[in-house]
């Protein structure tokens, strides 16, 4: 029988991760083991997870980041199948259950489902948007062009198989945000298959001021982890003889990190200087610079029609009735996201 290893890095989520692990253990295909790392907690999130007894295991570890929080927690593991999650979000049910028929059935290495981002305010839960992987993955077959260029992966939408994770050598801890794209980019040029699993559901958690990706300070971090991502991407593919330069969007990518760098006064010397390397200049910054306002006047009106402003890649739609049910039997009512007016007046304008 197929085996399946759950990886929760957490740090300081004493008042959230009992409802992570609660969603985990009503899973229809059980795991056989829930590994959560303590990274180093202020607070009592270890005591926490070890009140849920078995299957639930903690490793205690000294700080050292999500990316070596998640390397320790997958050596410690045995499952055959991995499924890295976050400490404050919830699966449904069936998630474990619909992602692994769907690796045995296909032989795929990386299976991905739904996810849709909001807020929970007790038993209610506020989408901010549509669904992201609702209707499947990207239509561009080159999985690598289209995650360097204009996409992103998100890493507890999915299940792993092992061997694709030690194939990738796990997780690089010299990149603090993006380590989750760069271990997913180590799976594709790996030759990894990936397939889309419709029928199950995520629902990450927003509003949390200690998530990593909500705090201020990350805001800053964010640019310079974002290059720093870039150009170690580009060094991985060029090992395998892929070159993104080639790529407009990778090129532009580049350029905008760039632009927004200069513009925080980042003081990395050596990082800028990679980066006017690699990134356009003259004509084609003009072309970059232009291409980005358009994404942007077509972002906010997508942002007026939609309520989102997702690439199309992303593959968003309305979640379903079925994807509701879900959540019920989770615990907590759906709230449909918040759409601006189509058509603004003035008045509503105002601040």
């Amino acid at each position: 029988m197929s085996t399946i290893s759950v990886i929760i890095p957490a740090y300081n989520r004493a008042h959230l991760i009992g409802e992570t692990l609660s969603s985990l253990l009503m899973q229809t295909t059980a795991a056989n083991e829930i590994i959560v790392v303590d990274d180093g907690s202020t607070d009592n999130t270890a005591a926490v997870a070890k009140s849920f007894g078995p299957p639930v295991k903690v490793i205690c570890r000294v700080n050292g980041g999500p990316a070596a929080a998640r390397n320790t927690g997958f050596h410690a593991s045995s499952g055959e199948y991995i499924h890295f999650f976050d400490s404050d979000d919830l699966a449904a049910a069936n998630k474990q259950e619909i992602q692994l028929a769907a690796l045995e059935a296909t032989g795929a290495d990386i299976a991905i489902g739904p996810l849709v981002q909001g807020r929970f305010d007790g038993n209610r839960f506020a989408a901010s948007n549509h669904v992201q992987y609702q209707h499947g993955l990207p239509s561009e077959k080159n999985l690598i062009k289209v995650l360097l260029t204009h996409w992103s992966f998100l890493l507890h939408a999915a299940l792993f198989r092992r061997s694709i994770v030690e194939k990738a050598a796990g997780f690089s801890e010299d990149l603090f945000g993006p380590e989750d794209q760069f271990m997913f980019l180590g799976c594709l040029l790996a030759g990894a298959r990936v397939v889309h699993t419709p029928g199950t559901i995520e629902f990450y958690r927003q509003g949390d001021g200690g998530k990593i990706t909500e705090n201020m300070e990350w805001a800053v971090l964010r640019l310079r982890e974002w290059a720093r991502f870039l150009i170690k991407a580009r060094k991985a593919c060029l090992e395998k003889d892929i070159e993104p330069l080639q790529w407009f969007g990778y090129r532009r990518r580049l350029w905008e990190v760039k632009q927004d760098l200069e513009n925080a006064i980042c003081i990395d010397v050596g990082l800028m200087n990679q980066l006017r390397d690699l990134s356009p200049d003259g004509l084609a910054a003009m072309i970059c610079h232009w291409h980005r306002q358009i994404e942007r006047w077509h972002g906010g009106l997508q942002q007026r029609m939609t309520g989102g402003r997702a690439h199309v890649s992303f593959c968003m739609g309305p979640i379903t009735a079925e994807q509701i049910s879900l959540l019920d039997k989770l615990g907590y009512s759906y709230e449909p996201p918040r759409r601006l007016p189509r058509f603004p007046n003035k008045k509503r304008l105002q601040y």
